[in-house]
């Protein structure tokens, strides 16, 4: 029976992986046709950032409402129904005839791959005798996502036309209904311990769990920063539209190795040089892409990813062993609390670089972001097992 049980955890691991690929491409899919619906639409750079903003809002701060729900419920039929949502109402953006269908299109996706992320983030790491390698499994599925959506969906625009972007939905729907089968009929998990609760995250002895929150908002404003105004960015240095896509793949592509080998690290050294280390090795590389228009730019923008990436998987697992009996709570905090502040803070960094210009704004980002460095010194220092 146990010979035959070991294999298991592969495959279900690489489910996940797959099914977060996909939810990350669709949560991505608006992201490089900024420019495109905005000047369709007639939007503003305020105003594609507001849809920006909701997008984060409800794609990402809900997460840890879904978490909560999520450490009740069943975590795989969860999973599943997340996918199924943002596969269709994301899939529907390009037939969108105005400005208010759109932003309802992308607010009830936004609420599928809300739903998708605290549960699978569990379920991939349960079985798993290396979490660190698992979840850098897991994370690297999300940066494929990530880094195919730029390229596909520009594809399909610039060959189909925007109303054939539902091509994209039809992979998702299968994949949830794989999830779905794959996780049907498993005893709801219970928890290690008991459910921390919204008072409980404000209770003594939470300082480390708020440091590693601190330290992911500086991390997500600065990816959602760079990551949405790529494409402006790229039209203001002449780039075309899939030039920019590029830009953006090549960015995101690069966070899929630097996932892989996070993962493989964070199973053998401490956590935190590897969490202040990513942040102050990137940093240079933002500034760059910022500043420069030359040839180097689109590889400096890429060695950020990589280097950045570096510890993305260590933000989720981490917090999931800070509180166990919350595990997909506090992934909600990590993953989508945490990235959601970061959106919000677009329209912030929309306003002010209506003021002072796009580049300055990022500039400045990049330099913060090694300032998440500070927040390594609260974390508990213990080493992986």
């Amino acid at each position: 029976m146990g010979q035959g049980e070991a294999p298991r955890p592969r495959p279900r691991t690489l489910l996940f992986v797959f099914a977060h690929a996909l939810s990350d491409f669709y949560a991505t899919a608006f992201t490089p046709l900024v420019e495109t619906f905005r000047s369709l639409l007639g939007l503003s750079v305020v105003g594609v950032s507001v849809i920006g903003a909701l997008l984060g809002v409800f794609g990402s701060m809900m997460q840890p409402v879904m978490g909560l729900w999520s450490d009740r419920a069943d975590r795989g039929r969860m999973a599943a129904a997340g996918l199924l949502v943002s596969a269709v109402f994301l899939g529907l953006i390009g037939l969108a005839p105005n400005a208010a269908v759109l932003t309802l299109l992308l607010v009830l996706g936004a609420l599928g791959v809300a739903a998708f992320h605290p549960s699978s983030a569990v379920l991939v790491v349960r079985d798993a005798s290396r979490r660190g390698a698992a979840m850098g499994l897991y994370m690297t599925g999300g940066s494929l996502g990530l880094a195919l959506a730029p390229w596909v969906t520009t594809h399909v625009v610039k060959h189909l036309g925007l109303p054939w972007l539902w091509l994209i939905a039809p992979p998702g729907v299968a994949v949830a209904a794989w999830l779905y089968a794959g996780t049907r009929g498993e005893a709801r998990q219970a928890a290690p311990a008991r459910p921390l609760g919204w008072r409980g995250l404000f209770a003594r002895g939470t300082g480390a769990a708020w440091a590693l929150f601190g330290l992911a908002v500086v991390r997500s404003l600065c990816v959602t920063a760079f990551a949405f105004y790529a494409s402006v960015l790229g039209k203001d240095r002449g780039w075309g539209l899939v030039e920019s896509g590029a830009a953006l793949s090549w960015f995101l592509a690069l966070g899929v190795a630097g996932n892989l080998l996070g993962g493989h690290l964070a199973d053998r050294m401490d956590r935190r040089v590897l969490l202040a280390g990513s942040g102050l090795l990137a940093a240079p590389f933002f500034y760059f892409f910022a500043a420069s228009r030359g040839a180097l730019a689109v590889p400096a923008f890429a060695a950020a990813g990589f280097l950045f990436s570096l510890a993305t998987p260590i933000n989720v697992s981490l917090a999931q062993e800070l509180h166990p009996g919350s595990a997909s709570m506090m992934s909600g905090v990590m993953m989508g609390l945490a990235w959601g502040v970061g959106s919000v803070m677009l329209t912030g960094v929309g306003a002010l670089a209506g003021v002072v210009g796009l580049e300055p704004v990022l500039q400045v980002i990049a330099v913060a972001s090694a300032s998440a460095a500070l927040f390594v010194v609260f974390l508990p220092g213990r080493k992986p097992t």
